[in-house]
């Protein structure tokens, strides 16, 4: 009897028996051989298909999406998959910068399912949807797949697509993951290198020299080009304007992205862009990444910064948009992060700080940290602190002050659940 899936609840549902199969198998270095009979199975897409694969710990969604959006300016067919998703699940699968429809996700899920009940090992949440996306991809015909690694890159499912012509894209390296990827920066720069295939072109900032090394060492073995540059550089060649509203630190994402794309022009032969076709490439919202919503009077922004480097980039763009603001701040942290390094740059910036939870699963297994343990953390650097376990009451608790502005962040399994919840997506 053939599979029936005909909504995203259906969809969800349909996935969930892989959900577990995360944390069985995270972390451990057969990844890539669980999910290669599955790609066999499918045809191997991956290797039909032109992939630019970007890996990174800070702003490699964000760099994603707009290599996507620039590609589609540049008039080709895109795939795009990413994750976490943050409202629908439809965004692991998208094509020309929109989620897959409904009805195409589905019918398309129910064929790949039947496909995945013929192998001897199931793959797990993401493996799964990592392959679905590759799938579709090849059924949509795409020009190019552009592809965010899940954790790090070597074991990455993801890595599987090792064509010699993928072009690598790896952005800022910082902590996060250690208990995976390594305690050093010169190890989870090493995970995140991983992607580098034999002959492969790499692309990214010239980081701290730890870092650099190791990506010149990676790109060395591999005999593959690595194309090294920097935000002033990529600055100072180009010569447009920057959206009004685009933040600091989507300047440079994006900035790396379109060095991306340069490089891909000249190999392929696509066409050069005009000034509005990058504004309007500048101007894509990626979800929960200092997005803004406006509620009873207020100003809610949204950004998913977990771990330090992400959140002193966030404030740097919000301090530029909201000079002398203080917001109020509503956080929520998984247990896996570390929050030392977000207390001393978050703390002095609210007028007050409320703590939640969330317990979740998407690629992993997700809990919040507990409010009282993190919020001990932050009454001692001197924020005002609420702790305030239900989600809805904490919202609720956010917009009842006389904060103009108010920030939702710390975690995008937060953030998804409030999303659907209070209707801000």
């Amino acid at each position: 009897m053939k599979r029936q899936i005909r909504t995203i609840d259906d969809a969800n549902a349909a996935l969930l028996p892989y959900v577990p199969l995360v944390g069985q198998l995270t972390g451990k270095d057969t990844t890539l051989a669980r999910i290669r009979p599955l790609m066999k199975r499918i045809g191997n897409p991956e290797n039909r298909l032109r992939v630019v694969h970007i890996a990174g710990t800070s702003g490699k969604t964000s760099t994603s999406y707009f290599i996507a959006a620039l590609l589609k300016a540049g008039g080709q067919k895109v795939g795009l998959t990413v994750s976490p998703h943050v409202d629908s699940v439809t965004e692991r699968v998208q094509i020309d910068g929109q989620p897959l429809a409904e009805a195409a996700f589905c019918a398309g899920l129910a064929e790949f399912l039947e496909i995945v009940d013929t192998l001897e090992q199931a793959p797990s949440y993401f493996e799964l949807l990592y392959a679905f996306s590759f799938f579709m991809f090849a059924k949509e015909g795409v020009d190019y797949a552009v592809v965010e690694t899940g954790m790090g890159g070597l074991h990455d499912a993801t890595n599987v697509a090792g064509r010699a012509d993928k072009l690598c894209v790896i952005t800022d390296i910082g902590y996060d993951h250690m208990h995976i990827l390594g305690s050093t920066l010169p190890e989870i720069a090493a995970q995140k290198a991983g992607i580098i295939h034999r002959h492969n072109p790499a692309i990214t900032y010239e980081q701290a020299a730890e870092i650099t090394d190791v990506f010149k060492k990676c790109a060395a073995e591999k005999q593959a080009d690595l194309l090294l540059t920097s935000q002033a550089a990529e600055q100072a060649g180009y010569d447009g304007q920057f959206a009004p509203a685009m933040p600091k630190y989507q300047q440079r994402n994006w900035l790396l992205a379109y060095r991306a794309y340069r490089f891909l022009a000249e190999r392929d032969g696509l066409p050069e862009l005009a000034a509005a076709q990058l504004q309007k490439t500048q101007a894509v919202q990626v979800p929960a990444r200092m997005e803004r919503r406006h509620v009873a009077g207020k100003t809610v922004i949204m950004d998913g910064a977990h771990n330090a480097q992400k959140m002193g980039a966030f404030l740097a763009s919000f301090r530029q948009a909201y000079p002398g603001v203080k917001p109020a701040v509503l956080l929520a942290l998984k247990q896996s992060k570390e929050p030392h390094g977000l207390v001393p740059l978050l703390a002095p910036l609210a007028n007050r700080l409320i703590i939640t939870t969330f317990d979740t699963s998407q690629d992993l297994p997700a809990k919040s940290m507990e409010p009282a343990e993190l919020g001990e953390l932050f009454t001692t650097a001197g924020a005002t602190v609420q702790a305030i376990a239900d989600q809805h009451a904490a919202y609720q608790a956010l917009l009842a002050g006389s904060e103009e502005v108010v920030i939702i962040t710390g975690s995008f399994y937060l953030l998804s659940q409030l999303r659907e919840r209070e209707q801000l997506a």
